[in-house]
Protein backbone atom coordinates (compact mmCIF):
# COMPACT_ATOMS: atom_id res chain seq x y z
CA UNK A 1 0.00 0.00 0.00
CA UNK A 2 1.27 3.51 -0.99
CA UNK A 3 2.36 5.73 1.67
CA UNK A 4 -0.27 7.54 2.82
CA UNK A 5 -3.03 6.53 0.93
CA UNK A 6 -6.20 5.00 2.88
CA UNK A 7 -7.34 1.43 3.00
CA UNK A 8 -10.72 2.07 0.68
CA UNK A 9 -8.62 4.26 -1.66
CA UNK A 10 -6.01 1.43 -2.14
CA UNK A 11 -9.25 -1.05 -3.13
CA UNK A 12 -10.55 1.39 -5.58
CA UNK A 13 -7.28 1.87 -6.92
CA UNK A 14 -6.54 -1.87 -6.91
CA UNK A 15 -10.16 -2.52 -8.48
CA UNK A 16 -9.72 0.15 -11.28
CA UNK A 17 -6.69 -1.47 -12.14
CA UNK A 18 -8.35 -4.76 -12.65
CA UNK A 19 -11.31 -3.27 -14.79
CA UNK A 20 -8.74 -1.18 -16.55
CA UNK A 21 -6.07 -4.74 -17.55
CA UNK A 22 -10.01 -6.47 -18.63
CA UNK A 23 -11.01 -3.49 -20.74
CA UNK A 24 -7.54 -3.57 -22.36
CA UNK A 25 -7.39 -7.46 -23.10
CA UNK A 26 -10.91 -8.72 -22.93
CA UNK A 27 -10.97 -11.75 -21.12
CA UNK A 28 -10.35 -12.61 -17.15
CA UNK A 29 -8.11 -15.52 -18.82
CA UNK A 30 -5.63 -12.48 -20.53
CA UNK A 31 -5.28 -10.67 -17.35
CA UNK A 32 -4.12 -13.47 -15.47
CA UNK A 33 -1.80 -14.28 -19.05
CA UNK A 34 -0.45 -11.23 -19.07
CA UNK A 35 0.15 -10.75 -15.39
CA UNK A 36 1.27 -14.19 -14.62
CA UNK A 37 5.03 -13.21 -13.23
CA UNK A 38 2.89 -10.88 -10.89
CA UNK A 39 0.73 -12.22 -7.54
CA UNK A 40 -2.40 -10.13 -7.89
CA UNK A 41 -4.16 -11.26 -4.78
CA UNK A 42 -7.47 -11.83 -6.35
CA UNK A 43 -9.10 -15.04 -7.43
CA UNK A 44 -10.51 -15.83 -10.75
CA UNK A 45 -13.75 -15.79 -9.48
CA UNK A 46 -12.99 -12.36 -6.97
CA UNK A 47 -12.41 -10.73 -10.59
CA UNK A 48 -15.34 -11.35 -11.80
CA UNK A 49 -16.91 -9.74 -9.00
CA UNK A 50 -14.55 -6.86 -9.60
CA UNK A 51 -16.42 -6.56 -12.58
CA UNK A 52 -19.81 -7.11 -11.73
CA UNK A 53 -19.65 -4.15 -8.47
CA UNK A 54 -17.63 -1.86 -11.03
CA UNK A 55 -21.10 -2.42 -13.89
CA UNK A 56 -18.79 -3.67 -16.76
CA UNK A 57 -20.90 -5.06 -19.35
CA UNK A 58 -18.71 -8.41 -20.01
CA UNK A 59 -17.16 -9.29 -23.21
CA UNK A 60 -17.80 -12.35 -25.54
CA UNK A 61 -15.76 -15.22 -26.66
CA UNK A 62 -15.61 -16.49 -30.13
CA UNK A 63 -18.58 -18.39 -30.34
CA UNK A 64 -18.10 -20.35 -33.64
CA UNK A 65 -15.60 -20.98 -35.85
CA UNK A 66 -14.72 -18.10 -38.87
CA UNK A 67 -17.32 -18.40 -41.55
CA UNK A 68 -15.28 -15.47 -43.50
CA UNK A 69 -11.59 -17.17 -44.03
CA UNK A 70 -13.07 -20.18 -45.67
CA UNK A 71 -15.29 -17.67 -48.27
CA UNK A 72 -12.28 -15.59 -48.09
CA UNK A 73 -10.34 -18.89 -49.60
CA UNK A 74 -13.68 -19.72 -51.82
CA UNK A 75 -13.46 -16.37 -53.67
CA UNK A 76 -10.08 -16.65 -54.47
CA UNK A 77 -10.18 -19.89 -55.88
CA UNK A 78 -12.99 -19.07 -57.86
CA UNK A 79 -11.70 -15.67 -59.11
CA UNK A 80 -8.27 -17.81 -60.03
CA UNK A 81 -10.16 -20.72 -61.34
CA UNK A 82 -8.04 -22.85 -59.14
CA UNK A 83 -9.03 -26.16 -57.59
CA UNK A 84 -9.70 -25.75 -53.24
CA UNK A 85 -7.93 -28.24 -52.87
CA UNK A 86 -4.80 -26.63 -54.27
CA UNK A 87 -5.21 -23.51 -53.01
CA UNK A 88 -6.04 -24.88 -49.15
CA UNK A 89 -2.42 -26.94 -49.48
CA UNK A 90 -0.81 -23.55 -49.87
CA UNK A 91 -2.78 -21.46 -46.96
CA UNK A 92 -0.72 -20.91 -44.29
CA UNK A 93 -1.02 -22.96 -40.59
CA UNK A 94 -3.34 -20.43 -38.94
CA UNK A 95 -5.68 -20.93 -41.37
CA UNK A 96 -8.47 -22.85 -39.01
CA UNK A 97 -10.97 -24.58 -40.92
CA UNK A 98 -10.45 -27.69 -42.45
CA UNK A 99 -10.88 -29.22 -45.78
CA UNK A 100 -13.92 -31.05 -45.70
CA UNK A 101 -15.16 -27.65 -44.38
CA UNK A 102 -14.35 -25.58 -46.93
CA UNK A 103 -15.88 -28.55 -49.27
CA UNK A 104 -19.28 -27.88 -47.56
CA UNK A 105 -19.68 -24.54 -47.13
CA UNK A 106 -18.73 -24.28 -50.86
CA UNK A 107 -21.31 -26.73 -51.87
CA UNK A 108 -24.02 -25.27 -49.23
CA UNK A 109 -23.06 -21.68 -50.23
CA UNK A 110 -24.24 -22.80 -54.18
CA UNK A 111 -27.53 -24.12 -52.62
CA UNK A 112 -28.40 -20.99 -50.90
CA UNK A 113 -27.47 -18.72 -54.45
CA UNK A 114 -29.64 -21.00 -56.45
CA UNK A 115 -32.82 -20.58 -53.93
CA UNK A 116 -34.50 -17.59 -54.32
CA UNK A 117 -35.94 -17.16 -50.20
CA UNK A 118 -36.30 -14.86 -47.82
CA UNK A 119 -32.69 -13.26 -46.59
CA UNK A 120 -33.66 -14.85 -43.05
CA UNK A 121 -34.03 -18.41 -44.77
CA UNK A 122 -31.27 -18.09 -47.12
CA UNK A 123 -28.98 -16.71 -44.66
CA UNK A 124 -26.95 -18.60 -41.93
CA UNK A 125 -26.33 -16.15 -39.49
CA UNK A 126 -24.37 -17.40 -36.22
CA UNK A 127 -23.18 -14.51 -34.88
CA UNK A 128 -24.72 -10.68 -34.16
CA UNK A 129 -22.53 -7.65 -33.57
CA UNK A 130 -23.06 -4.13 -33.01
CA UNK A 131 -21.88 -0.84 -34.43
CA UNK A 132 -22.51 2.72 -33.48
CA UNK A 133 -23.02 5.67 -34.98
CA UNK A 134 -22.27 8.46 -33.24
CA UNK A 135 -22.44 11.96 -34.11
CA UNK A 136 -22.02 15.36 -32.26
CA UNK A 137 -25.17 17.89 -31.68
CA UNK A 138 -23.49 20.31 -33.65
CA UNK A 139 -23.55 18.46 -36.98
CA UNK A 140 -25.36 15.14 -37.98
CA UNK A 141 -23.34 14.49 -40.78
CA UNK A 142 -19.68 13.97 -38.53
CA UNK A 143 -19.44 10.51 -37.84
CA UNK A 144 -16.81 9.65 -34.77
CA UNK A 145 -14.18 7.08 -36.23
CA UNK A 146 -10.67 5.70 -34.95
CA UNK A 147 -8.21 3.27 -36.19
CA UNK A 148 -8.37 -0.24 -34.92
CA UNK A 149 -4.91 -1.22 -32.93
CA UNK A 150 -6.10 -4.38 -31.35
CA UNK A 151 -5.09 -7.63 -33.07
CA UNK A 152 -6.13 -8.31 -36.37
CA UNK A 153 -9.37 -10.48 -37.51
CA UNK A 154 -9.51 -11.72 -40.50
CA UNK A 155 -12.99 -13.52 -39.48
CA UNK A 156 -14.92 -10.05 -39.01
CA UNK A 157 -12.81 -7.86 -41.65
CA UNK A 158 -10.97 -6.22 -39.04
CA UNK A 159 -7.33 -5.47 -40.44
CA UNK A 160 -5.05 -4.11 -37.70
CA UNK A 161 -4.60 -0.20 -38.02
CA UNK A 162 -8.10 -0.19 -40.28
CA UNK A 163 -10.51 3.20 -39.77
CA UNK A 164 -13.11 2.04 -37.85
CA UNK A 165 -16.66 2.68 -35.75
CA UNK A 166 -16.95 1.42 -32.33
CA UNK A 167 -18.39 -1.97 -32.68
CA UNK A 168 -17.85 -4.88 -31.33
CA UNK A 169 -20.23 -8.92 -30.51
CA UNK A 170 -23.04 -8.62 -29.19
CA UNK A 171 -26.15 -11.66 -27.73
CA UNK A 172 -29.24 -11.92 -29.56
CA UNK A 173 -31.98 -9.84 -28.65
CA UNK A 174 -29.09 -7.38 -26.20
CA UNK A 175 -29.98 -3.53 -27.66
CA UNK A 176 -29.14 -1.11 -24.29
CA UNK A 177 -27.02 -3.55 -22.99
CA UNK A 178 -25.16 -3.76 -26.11
CA UNK A 179 -24.40 -0.11 -26.68
CA UNK A 180 -23.11 0.31 -23.05
CA UNK A 181 -20.70 -2.74 -23.71
CA UNK A 182 -19.30 -0.77 -27.10
CA UNK A 183 -19.57 2.86 -25.26
CA UNK A 184 -17.64 1.34 -22.07
CA UNK A 185 -14.87 -0.26 -24.15
CA UNK A 186 -14.21 1.27 -27.41
CA UNK A 187 -15.49 4.65 -26.71
CA UNK A 188 -15.54 6.08 -23.01
CA UNK A 189 -12.83 3.66 -21.39
CA UNK A 190 -11.57 6.98 -19.71
CA UNK A 191 -14.53 8.24 -18.19
CA UNK A 192 -15.96 4.39 -17.09
CA UNK A 193 -13.04 4.05 -15.41
CA UNK A 194 -13.30 7.56 -13.63
CA UNK A 195 -16.49 7.15 -12.18
CA UNK A 196 -18.03 3.76 -13.31
CA UNK A 197 -21.51 4.23 -11.43
CA UNK A 198 -21.90 8.19 -13.46
CA UNK A 199 -20.68 6.93 -16.47
CA UNK A 200 -22.79 4.19 -16.60
CA UNK A 201 -25.81 6.50 -15.18
CA UNK A 202 -25.33 8.88 -17.68
CA UNK A 203 -24.65 6.81 -20.71
CA UNK A 204 -28.14 4.85 -19.73
CA UNK A 205 -29.70 7.98 -20.50
CA UNK A 206 -28.00 8.42 -23.91
CA UNK A 207 -28.99 5.06 -25.27
CA UNK A 208 -32.59 5.04 -23.62
CA UNK A 209 -34.45 3.41 -25.57
CA UNK A 210 -32.32 3.25 -29.28
CA UNK A 211 -33.26 0.85 -31.77
CA UNK A 212 -31.32 -0.35 -34.68
CA UNK A 213 -31.73 1.75 -38.34
CA UNK A 214 -30.23 -0.51 -39.99
CA UNK A 215 -28.83 -4.18 -39.85
CA UNK A 216 -25.53 -5.67 -42.07
CA UNK A 217 -24.88 -8.75 -42.86
CA UNK A 218 -20.82 -9.62 -43.21
CA UNK A 219 -20.12 -13.15 -43.67
CA UNK A 220 -21.79 -14.92 -40.48
CA UNK A 221 -22.35 -11.69 -38.65
CA UNK A 222 -25.33 -9.57 -38.40
CA UNK A 223 -24.37 -6.84 -37.10
CA UNK A 224 -27.49 -3.67 -35.83
CA UNK A 225 -26.42 -0.39 -36.46
CA UNK A 226 -27.43 2.81 -33.93
CA UNK A 227 -27.16 6.12 -34.21
CA UNK A 228 -26.31 7.96 -30.89
CA UNK A 229 -26.24 11.77 -30.88
CA UNK A 230 -24.04 13.30 -28.07
CA UNK A 231 -25.13 16.02 -25.80
CA UNK A 232 -22.21 18.98 -26.19
CA UNK A 233 -20.53 18.21 -23.09
CA UNK A 234 -19.24 14.75 -24.31
CA UNK A 235 -18.42 15.88 -28.35
CA UNK A 236 -15.35 17.47 -27.51
CA UNK A 237 -12.39 14.74 -28.66
CA UNK A 238 -10.31 14.95 -25.28
CA UNK A 239 -13.57 12.77 -24.46
CA UNK A 240 -12.99 9.80 -25.93
CA UNK A 241 -10.41 7.13 -24.99
CA UNK A 242 -10.30 3.14 -25.68
CA UNK A 243 -7.27 0.70 -24.99
CA UNK A 244 -8.78 -0.93 -28.76
CA UNK A 245 -9.33 2.21 -30.90
CA UNK A 246 -7.01 5.25 -31.00
CA UNK A 247 -6.72 8.74 -32.99
CA UNK A 248 -10.60 9.21 -32.18
CA UNK A 249 -12.05 12.18 -34.78
CA UNK A 250 -15.15 13.31 -36.54
CA UNK A 251 -15.30 12.23 -40.78
CA UNK A 252 -18.01 13.35 -42.81
CA UNK A 253 -20.08 10.33 -44.29
CA UNK A 254 -18.76 11.80 -47.47
CA UNK A 255 -15.14 10.55 -46.57
CA UNK A 256 -16.22 7.28 -45.84
CA UNK A 257 -17.70 6.43 -49.68
CA UNK A 258 -14.84 7.98 -50.74
CA UNK A 259 -11.99 7.59 -49.13
CA UNK A 260 -8.43 9.03 -49.69
CA UNK A 261 -6.15 6.37 -51.58
CA UNK A 262 -4.12 4.57 -48.60
CA UNK A 263 -6.87 4.61 -45.87
CA UNK A 264 -7.39 1.09 -44.85
CA UNK A 265 -11.27 0.95 -44.30
CA UNK A 266 -12.77 -1.83 -41.78
CA UNK A 267 -15.35 -4.13 -43.54
CA UNK A 268 -18.81 -3.04 -43.77
CA UNK A 269 -17.89 0.81 -43.04
CA UNK A 270 -18.70 2.05 -46.51
CA UNK A 271 -21.97 0.00 -46.38
CA UNK A 272 -23.12 1.30 -43.00
CA UNK A 273 -21.77 5.09 -43.82
CA UNK A 274 -24.32 5.26 -46.92
CA UNK A 275 -27.09 3.21 -44.63
CA UNK A 276 -26.57 6.62 -42.23
CA UNK A 277 -26.95 8.92 -45.31
CA UNK A 278 -30.44 6.90 -46.16
CA UNK A 279 -31.51 6.65 -42.55
CA UNK A 280 -31.23 10.53 -42.77
CA UNK A 281 -33.22 10.97 -45.71
CA UNK A 282 -35.86 7.99 -44.07
CA UNK A 283 -35.94 10.50 -41.18
CA UNK A 284 -36.46 13.67 -42.83
CA UNK A 285 -39.78 12.02 -44.80
CA UNK A 286 -40.74 10.06 -41.46
CA UNK A 287 -41.06 10.36 -38.04
CA UNK A 288 -39.91 6.84 -37.40
CA UNK A 289 -38.65 4.96 -40.21
CA UNK A 290 -38.27 1.26 -40.36
CA UNK A 291 -34.95 -0.39 -40.12
CA UNK A 292 -34.01 -1.70 -43.08
CA UNK A 293 -30.98 -4.50 -44.27
CA UNK A 294 -28.19 -4.55 -46.48
CA UNK A 295 -25.57 -6.94 -47.53
CA UNK A 296 -22.04 -6.13 -47.35
CA UNK A 297 -20.32 -5.79 -50.68
CA UNK A 298 -18.10 -8.68 -49.32
CA UNK A 299 -21.21 -11.13 -49.08
CA UNK A 300 -22.81 -9.42 -52.71
CA UNK A 301 -19.08 -10.62 -54.07
CA UNK A 302 -18.94 -14.03 -53.07
CA UNK A 303 -22.91 -14.94 -54.11
CA UNK A 304 -21.93 -13.48 -57.78
CA UNK A 305 -19.05 -15.15 -58.13
CA UNK A 306 -20.53 -18.33 -57.00
CA UNK A 307 -23.61 -17.72 -59.11
CA UNK A 308 -20.90 -16.86 -62.18
CA UNK A 309 -18.92 -20.22 -61.71
CA UNK A 310 -22.30 -22.34 -61.53
CA UNK A 311 -23.03 -21.11 -65.26
CA UNK A 312 -19.68 -22.11 -67.01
Amino acid sequence: MKEGVSPKEAVLEFERFIVSEYLRYGSVDEILRANRFKNLGVSYPGIYHILKRWGVVRSLGRSSLPLTETLELLVRAIEGKIPIQTLYRGMPPSFRPRLATVHRVYNETKKLVKQEVEIKERKNIRRVGTALVITPGWDSRQILVARDVSPARGDVGKPHGSLSLPMGFSKMGEREKAILRVLQQEVFTGKFLESPAEFNKKASGLIDGSEPFMFIDIADVRVAVYHLVLPPELSSQDNFSSFKLKGFKFVDAEELLHPDDGVLLRRGMKEIAQGYKEYGVRLAEELEPQPFYVDSFFNQRVALLVADQESV
